[in-house]
């Protein structure tokens, strides 16, 4: 099989989640304030700590965006399938932390995106494969 330069219906899905992640990480530097409203945390109880790791989340966020379009852009191998299995294990830990209290209710917003991205991810995949065999077929 040969490779093409052609993006596939996952390739652009994995691009377009890999750019919100990218642009949320930036926003989440310049403008932290409104990560914590996102995330439920009292602005007048934040503390010293708090501002850290949110820098910290958002240049992560930044690194995984970057690392979704080059990781696509460069065709690694099972990247994608990769990106379902960490998507889904982030998912069951922001569950987690929610279930044994060690973050605020509305954690269950980033369980949900990070399972709803596996998803997208998942079904592109399968829509790739599908087009993939109707076009062999002919």
């Amino acid at each position: 099989m040969t490779q093409t330069n052609k993006k596939t219906i996952s390739d652009w899905a994995v691009i377009i989640l890999g750019s919100i992640g990218f642009l949320l990480g930036i926003s989440g530097l310049i403008f932290p304030e409104s990560q914590y409203k996102i995330l439920g945390l009292d602005t007048g109880s934040i503390g010293t700590v708090i501002p850290g790791l949110m820098g910290s989340a958002g240049l992560s966020a930044i690194y995984m965006g970057l690392m979704y379009i080059f990781g696509t852009l460069q065709k690694w191998k099972n990247f994608k399938h990769y990106l379902i299995f960490a998507r889904l294990l982030m998912a069951i830990g922001f569950l987690v932390l929610l279930s044994i209290g060690r973050a605020p209710e509305t954690y269950i917003s980033a369980a949900l995106w990070e399972a709803i991205g596996a998803g997208i991810i998942a079904l592109t995949l399968w829509l790739d494969k599908r087009r993939t065999f109707k076009n062999q077929s002919k």
